[in-house]
């Protein structure tokens, strides 16, 4: 029983150790699937999204460390709760996490 809890408290650890060393990967293309200009409301949405996605993927970079490792795990893990996971969702996430 002890073994088994061990194992289970060093999987859990190295799932945040991952998540908090630096920010995800995500397929920017998987993310902005299924999107058109019908559903979304703008010409070229598709486009635009993987504009969005890649600004958000470079902010992530540049801030990652200054967002509290329980935020990032928590924002990380809640963006693939539906869908493909997305970076703005995650800088979304982050930003409203802040501490005023």
């Amino acid at each position: 029983m002890v073994n088994a809890g061990l194992i289970s408290i060093a999987l859990h650890a190295g799932l945040l150790t991952f998540v908090a060393e630096g920010p995800p990967r995500f397929d920017i293309e998987k993310s902005c699937a299924g999107l058109t200009a019908q559903n979304s409301g703008i010409p070229r949405p598709q486009q635009a999204c993987r504009e969005d996605e890649s600004k958000a993927q470079t902010t992530l970079a540049g801030r990652w460390e200054s967002y509290p490792a329980g935020a990032r795990n928590r924002c990380v893990e809640s963006a693939g709760l539906v869908g493909a996971p997305s970076y703005v969702q995650v800088l979304t996430c982050l930003e409203m996490a802040k501490p005023q």
